[in-house]
């Protein structure tokens, strides 16, 4: 699998993720990428490399200076899915990750400043573990995905029917002629203009 084919299939997971818990989807795209090697290396769908029961493996891990082979536990998923579910509930369950800053670097949109807290937090002991994942972000402009988060909350406005508004603006009209309070009267006045400004029409 080539990067960009990656990056389509894991990006809309990413983006329900990151309106469920905050997460910025870059982050979670490029982990993905750095800790799979793209997909590449993913046995039993863990994308991210989060250790635990259900298979052995041997991965390499920067030990007092020196790159070293180990073989350790990791989790194991039925498909991709439920790993970046997983990696999402990993982030939030470790209070590491909070005190490290992290999501308030994200709800700041701020991938750089996320990237370093997951680095701090010790997500992973690579020295450069922040910086090759900015670099993914910037190579492949995963924080435009951020982005269209803001952009799909955007709420579009409600616009009415006219021939709906008309109707109700009828009924209106009736209590007001039923009414002989002033005040009642220019409450009916208030609410058909509302209707009218509601459905594009000039008021009244």
């Amino acid at each position: 699998m080539n990067p960009q084919d990656f990056i389509d299939k894991l990006a809309p997971w990413a983006v329900e993720e990151m309106k469920r818990t905050g997460i910025l989807a870059s982050i979670t795209i490029a982990q993905g990428a750095l800790e799979s090697g793209w997909g590449a290396a993913a046995p039993g769908n863990n994308l991210f490399g989060i250790k635990g029961s259900g298979q052995l493996q041997e991965t390499q891990e920067f030990i007092n200076g020196h790159w070293l082979n180990v073989t350790d536990g990791f989790r194991v998923y039925d498909d991709w899915i439920g790993s970046v579910w997983d990696h999402s509930q990993f982030l939030i369950e470790n209070g590491r990750y909070a005190r490290s800053g992290f999501f308030d670097r994200c709800a700041d949109k701020d991938y750089e400043g996320a990237a370093q807290a997951l680095q701090t937090a010790g997500y992973a002991t690579d020295p450069s573990y922040a910086a090759k994942l900015i670099a993914i972000i910037n190579k492949w402009g995963l924080n435009n995905w951020d982005l269209s988060c803001d952009t799909e909350s955007e709420v579009e406005p409600y616009m009415l029917v006219p021939n709906d508004a008309n109707k109700i603006i009828a009924f209106l009209k009736a209590a007001y002629e039923a009414v002989d309070d002033p005040g009642s009267r220019q409450e009916c006045h208030r609410l058909a203009n509302e209707l009218r400004k509601a459905s594009g029409q000039p008021e009244e």
